[in-house]
This record gives C-alpha cells, structure tokens and sequence, in this order.
C-alpha cells in the first residue's frame, strides 16, 4: 500500500470504529489490565459500505489493513480517553487489535 492508501485506510476506520465502536473502546479503556489483548469486533460488511474502497484494499492487503486498523484504533481511543475526565478510571490499552467479522460471506454474496 501506499502512504495515500494509508492514510486514507487509517482516516476512514478510526472515524468509523469512534463513530460505531466508541462504546466497545469506552468498556475497554476502564479495564484494569493495561498488558490484555483487547479485540473490537467490527462487521466488515458495515465498514465497507462506509468506503469500497476500504474492502478493497482488505482484500488486495489484508496484512497491512490490519495493521493500519489496529493503529487508528489506538488513535481512536486516545482521542476518547483525553475527552474523558480523569476521576473515570479509566486508562489507555497499547494491545488494542482490530477484528473483521463476516468477511468470509463478502466474497461469496450474490453466487449460490
């Protein structure tokens, strides 16, 4: 991928994961273990409509989209994390890891 690719992949998904996942982000920042691996699950379906452009890539690059995605979701959550008060309890997780689901049915839908 390219640094445009990148910055476009990492743009749309923290937008996405702070729009649709803020939640999932909120209940793993008030965690105590700082050292756990911490999924968000997203439906990979919903994401791609966000942008084709996005699923495109995954499946041109589904390594490095990964790791574009895990790093936008870091910059999600620190975003969340400073806008919150500190008396939350709340701390940022470095082992945050992005998770596709239904990906499988992507390449198939429409064919029977």
């Amino acid at each position: 991928m390219n640094s445009d690719q990148v910055t476009l992949v990492g743009q749309v998904f923290e937008s996405y994961v702070s729009e649709y996942h803020k939640n999932d982000i909120l209940l793993i920042l008030k965690e105590r273990d700082e050292d756990a691996h911490y999924p968000v699950v997203v439906n990979a379906m919903t994401l791609f409509e966000t942008n084709m452009e996005i699923g495109e890539y995954f499946n041109m690059f589904p390594n490095e989209v990964l790791t574009v995605f895990d790093s936008a979701l870091r910059r999600s959550a620190l975003t969340i994390l400073q806008s919150l008060s500190q008396s939350e309890g709340v701390s940022m997780k470095e082992n945050l890891h992005a998770r596709i689901s239904e990906v499988g049915s992507l390449c198939c839908s429409g064919w029977s």
